[in-house]
């Protein structure tokens, strides 16, 4: 299992998230979005790296 973080901007934000996110970053496992969406890039490394629990937002509010 591949897991990568993904930086999603304009029509790749889930139209669930717009307009409160315009871009944002995400937590993917063989292509399928696991965790998100976070402000920062650091916010995501966090859960790739285990330092923090992942979060699935479906109608998510930016910091």
């Amino acid at each position: 299992m591949q897991t990568s973080i993904k930086h999603l901007s304009g029509d790749e934000v889930p139209k669930s998230w717009r307009p409160t996110w315009v871009t944002c970053w995400v937590v993917e496992m063989d292509g399928t979005t696991i965790a998100g969406p976070y402000a920062t890039r650091e916010e995501a490394q966090a859960v790739v790296d285990g330092k923090q629990e992942p979060k699935i937002s479906q109608s998510p509010a930016p910091r």
